[in-house]
This record gives structure tokens, C-alpha cells and sequence, in this order.
């Protein structure tokens, strides 16, 4: 199976994916399920790819037309594969790369996002991500948060003090959460 951009500028283009069991790619599906919830917000967006893998998220986000993506990752593999992949588009200059473990990287990130995509291994909890990134100021007001975990029986999503969940849709092995800021 190939990992290909979905749609927009570089749609129909083929991503390197680390091999082996370094990461596991976002299904195509739930990828667009996500672009076509945030499609009225992209233009313009800046996108925080956390636990970025082969950076499909944000490099589709950057595809569809946000003006940046930040991308985190530290599997030194996986960080190869999105600097491979941002080479391969030309996308240095609306990309930042940290290769960092998501804790370190969360309280070295400034600023704020309009959208962030949270997809920790299923083996890790989500929740406390969230909160150091929500503590951190990273998520714009009005800003959307997407949350990607495995899909175990009828687990109730997590709750955030500071976000909205909109609505959680289930893609085979994984749910998908979408969350606004309050």
C-alpha cells in the first residue's frame, strides 16, 4: 500500500513511510474525513502535526492550503521520512520539523496553531498530550483539535476542561475525536 496525498496541490503524490513497525499511517479515509471537516478553515492555517510519522497529516494540510505545519517526531526514522518527504514536495519553508519526544517538544513550541492532529502510538495515553499542549497555549481560540486513538469497544472519549468535543467517529481500528477551543 502507498501513502498518497489525497487532494490539493500535490494530490496523487507518493509519501515515504518509514518501514516496519516505526509508525503506523493515518488510513486514508480518516485523512479525509479530517480535511473535510477543517476544508472552510485550511486556507491559511497553521497545522500542528504531533506524533507526525511520515507527516501525511500536515504535508496534506500544507497540500490543501495552509500556510504552515509544524511536525513532531521522535523516532529518528520517521523524522527522515518527513524531511525526505518535505524535500520531495518543497516544502522547507512552510514546514518546521522538531525531532523531539511530544513532552519536550510541547514546552518548546510557541505560539498557536489553528489546527493540531494529536496520534500518539495506541500504546500511550492521549490525554496528557492534550493537556500540556492546552496548559501551553498552543491551540488558537477557535481552533479545532483532532484526537486519533484505537477504537476499544464503547470508550468514552477523553473530557478537556478548555475544549469542546464535537463529535467521534470510528475508522475500523482507530477513533477519530474532534474537539473546538471554548
Amino acid at each position: 500500500m502507498s501513502l498518497r496525498i489525497i487532494a490539493g496541490q500535490f494530490k496523487g503524490r507518493i509519501l515515504k513511510a518509514p518501514k516496519g513497525p516505526v509508525t503506523r499511517p493515518t488510513q486514508g479515509m480518516l485523512r479525509e474525513a479530517v480535511f473535510n471537516i477543517c476544508q472552510q478553515v485550511i486556507e491559511g492555517a497553521s497545522f500542528l502535526d504531533l506524533f507526525a510519522g511520515s507527516g501525511a497529516m500536515g504535508l496534506e494540510a500544507l497540500s490543501r492550503g495552509a500556510a504552515h505545519a509544524t511536525f513532531v517526531e521522535g523516532n529518528r526514522f520517521a523524522a527522515q521520512a518527513i524531511r525526505d518527504n518535505i524535500a520531495l514536495l518543497d516544502l522547507g519553508r512552510q514546514s518546521s520539523l522538531i525531532v523531539a519526544d511530544a513532552k519536550a517538544a510541547l514546552r518548546r513550541l510557541k505560539g498557536s496553531f489553528n489546527l493540531i492532529y494529536v496520534d500518539p502510538p495506541y500504546d500511550l495515553k492521549a490525554a496528557p498530550f492534550v493537556e500540556e499542549l492546552l496548559s501551553s497555549g498552543l491551540l488558537a481560540d477557535d481552533g479545532i483539535l483532532f484526537l486519533e486513538e484505537r477504537s476499544l469497544g464503547r470508550v468514552s472519549p477523553p473530557t478537556f476542561a478548555s475544549l469542546i468535543l464535537v463529535g467521534s467517529r470510528k475508522f475500523g481500528e482507530a477513533t477519530l475525536h474532534q474537539y473546538r477551543s471554548v
